[in-house]
């Protein structure tokens, strides 16, 4: 039981109440966004750790696989801008990535400091099957916000735009 939260976070059902409902919530955090974010996105990496193939899967991968599938041949620079990570901290990912087998590094030939990434057929295979995995749990997420995914769908829009707008606007001051 995680002593924070008073449980896995995983319970899903039910109408939906509000944070005074649940005592396991720290009252400080009640009304708290970016706390519930937060935990509900432990919540969900944790089911998809839970269902995943192979024990050393994360549940990032899946997003830079896809990327990969859709747009073979990124910099480590772009698919940074496409997933909305630092880059700095996909390069480790990346590493992981090549080290399971199933992402491959191309250098480019004007300029070898430079290079791309794509899927092997390894990667291929790996992303089919975690995309079965994807499916369900996203039908899951889609049961239990049922009518409200469009709503839920924009705010989550909304909020990352807004914060991305305003740390561009920080970096342009002196």
């Amino acid at each position: 039981m995680d002593t924070c939260t008073g449980g896995d976070g995983m319970d899903g059902g039910g109408p939906i109440g509000t944070a005074d409902d649940d005592p396991s919530v720290p009252a400080s955090f009640r009304e708290v966004i970016g706390y519930h974010l937060r935990i509900a996105q432990d919540a969900s990496f944790h089911a998809i750790r839970q269902g995943a193939i192979g024990g050393n899967i994360k549940p990032g991968w899946f997003t830079l696989l896809c990327i990969l599938n859709d747009r073979p041949g990124l910099t480590p620079g772009e698919l940074s801008r496409c997933c909305g990570r630092d880059r700095s901290t996909l390069t480790g990912t990346l590493k992981e990535l090549v080290a399971a087998g199933l992402i491959a590094r191309r250098w480019k030939s004007n300029d070898q400091r430079s290079y791309s990434v794509r899927l092997t057929p390894k990667g291929v295979l790996m992303l089919d099957r975690m995309r079965v995995h994807a499916d369900r749990h996203d039908a899951r997420l889609d049961a239990i916000v049922g009518e409200h995914k469009g709503l839920l769908l924009e705010l989550l829009r909304r909020i990352a735009s807004d914060l991305k707008q305003d740390q561009q606007e920080r970096d342009q001051l002196p």
